[in-house]
């Protein structure tokens, strides 16, 4: 989990590196917004498919 926030935080100072050296603001702050969207995303499904995971033996329910 910590070393996630490293990388986001690596991930921001770049993108403002990017932006100081001419990069466009937009295009950035989409970037940034779409990993984050994904990211979390992700873990969604996994928390989804852990928590209606069936364990071995469960009869299947309709």
């Amino acid at each position: 989990m910590e070393r996630d926030a490293d990388e986001q935080e690596r991930r921001a100072l770049r993108s403002i590196e990017a932006i100081n050296a001419g990069a466009d603001v937009g295009a950035e702050a989409l970037a940034l917004s779409n990993e984050f969207t994904d990211r979390h995303t992700d873990r969604m499904k996994a928390w989804v498919k852990r928590r209606f995971r069936r364990t071995e033996g469960d009869s299947p329910t309709r």
